[in-house]
């Protein structure tokens, strides 16, 4: 049985300079929203004690840039899909094949 979690790590070099990282591996337990009906512009992700929100620098006006950067987004969620579907996919033959072996 596979499990979902999530996790943050920091790293600190010696001079200072830092990494921080956010990991989530999430189940159906994940929740996501993204209002359409206020003023503002943003999307928001939670799992486990992970909490990620995306959002232009100013919510309530957007740029250009701003818009840009959410296609960019968009596409890459799509690919993301695509692949997550492909995999799905193949391992669901590939377990159908060995359960009729």
């Amino acid at each position: 049985m596979e499990t979902s979690y999530s996790y943050t790590t920091v790293s600190v070099d010696a001079d200072g300079t830092s990494l921080i990282s956010v990991s989530l591996y999430p189940d159906g337990r994940m929740s996501m929203t993204c209002p359409t009906d206020g003023n503002r512009a943003q999307f928001s992700i939670s799992h486990a004690q992970a909490r990620v929100t995306i959002a232009p620098t100013n919510p309530t006006a957007p740029t250009a840039a701003d818009v840009a950067t959410a296609r960019r987004l968009a596409e890459l969620f799509g690919r993301y899909v695509a692949e997550v579907e492909r995999l799905h996919a193949l391992n669901s033959a590939s377990t159908r094949r060995d359960s009729a072996a």
